[in-house]
């Protein structure tokens, strides 16, 4: 990776529908050796997929919660099967501390995050932060040698 990589990169998380011929002019490359250094990202994983970000709002899902939960070690399989039950789920990671996941959900209002609650109660005691507003939302990842 280097500086022109990182600025690919950058121009990507921007707009991934950027024309390859675009990102070539905006950092002084040919479309042929933008195209190239793309693929060489995809094929080393460092891209792994092209997506699209939805306003929640716009679709009724105003509500985003984070939920952590507890889950036993022998609960735990059965528990991320359980999870494909929950539509309503955008990411799920596991942590260190007093619980072992945080979750963010997406949702319509307080009764459907009640619900939620409920559903997940099941598997442990669900502690939940309802989020007001998004700070800082999707920050691009940015090359840590040039930034510092």
């Amino acid at each position: 990776m280097d500086k022109l990589d990182w600025k690919i990169l950058d121009l990507l998380q921007e707009n991934a529908r950027y024309p390859i011929a675009e990102i070539g002019r905006k950092i002084g490359l040919s479309a042929s050796a933008v195209a190239e250094r793309i693929q060489k990202m995809e094929e080393n994983e460092i891209i792994e997929t092209y997506s699209i970000r939805i306003n929640k709002k716009n679709i009724g899902l105003p509500l985003s919660a984070y939920i952590s939960l507890s889950v036993s070690y022998i609960n735990f399989n059965p528990f991320v099967k359980a999870l494909e039950n929950f539509p309503e789920l955008e990411h799920c990671s596991r942590v260190t501390g007093k619980d072992c996941l945080i979750m963010r959900f997406n949702l319509r209002d307080s009764e459907h995050l009640e619900e939620v609650i409920n559903r997940l109660a099941k598997f442990g005691d669900p502690s939940t932060l309802v989020i007001l507003s998004d700070i800082i939302k999707n920050k691009p990842i940015t090359n840590p040698i040039i930034n510092h």
